[in-house]
């Protein structure tokens, strides 16, 4: 998507919208139909999908980049022992989805496999299998982008456009689930948004309050860069 104006990213959501209405159809066609051959209660029906486009959000259009609008997926199951109506806050990554099919049927997975079956979580015996999650973007100049969440804090780190240019950035999701900047309190932003976002939504990276809080998170990367072998070290 080349334009940027209101006009253009109006439209892009109204494809996106009928996008998933008509999603949502083809879904409806494939559950009427186990519902008609008596298999439904007798099968795993998994939602999810790849990383979604950004579409104005952040001023971005594309899926270049590891904010939540753009990294999360959608992760729907529904099945025989799944609890309808519940939520799991834990983390997952999709790699983990074959072992936990595998663990569901019994089946013993193959070696390659490195995800983590998350059974007990379908089943309602724990809420999680993983702390933390790690994101990478490495589609531009090198390294590119890394990111960590844990609990209720995301780190983001950047080193782009050859190195011109090097920022984090530090949210707190609890408080700042959209990951609104400073940029977001302009008048002409808060008048769209509809209200101007609250002191602590806002980029903490550079908050001495959080300082700690960053320099954990830092150290979370830097270890999930060397457990992943990623051979970049980003700095600011």
């Amino acid at each position: 998507m080349k334009r940027r104006d209101p006009a253009t990213i109006r439209n892009e959501l109204g494809r996106e919208y009928a996008c998933i209405e008509n999603i949502d159809n083809q879904v409806g066609r494939v559950i009427k139909q186990l519902e008609m051959t008596g298999e439904l209660e007798n099968t795993y029906v998994v939602f999810t999908s790849d990383h979604g486009i950004a579409v104005g959000r952040h001023g971005l259009t594309g899926k270049q980049n590891l904010y939540e609008h753009t990294w999360r997926v959608p992760f729907i199951v529904t099945g025989p022992g799944i609890k309808p109506g519940t939520r799991a806050s834990g983390y997952i990554y999709l790699l983990d989805i074959l072992r936990t099919f595998c663990d569901l049927a019994d089946i013993t997975p193959p070696k390659s496999v490195e995800g983590r079956s998350f059974r007990k979580v379908l089943e309602g015996k724990t809420d999680a299998v993983r702390d933390s999650l790690y994101g990478v973007y490495t589609g531009g100049t090198k390294p590119g982008m890394r990111a960590v969440k844990t609990g209720r804090f995301k780190l983001i780190k950047y080193d782009v456009l050859d190195g011109k240019v090097r920022r984090t950035q530090l949210f707190d999701l609890k408080e700042n689930p959209r990951e609104f900047l400073v940029e977001h309190r302009a008048k002409a932003i808060s008048s769209l948004l509809g209200h101007t976002p609250k002191p602590q939504q806002v980029n903490l990276a550079d908050d001495p309050k959080y300082a700690a809080k960053r320099k954990e998170l830092e150290a979370l990367l830097k270890r999930e860069m060397k457990r992943l072998g990623d051979p970049y070290e980003l700095t600011d």
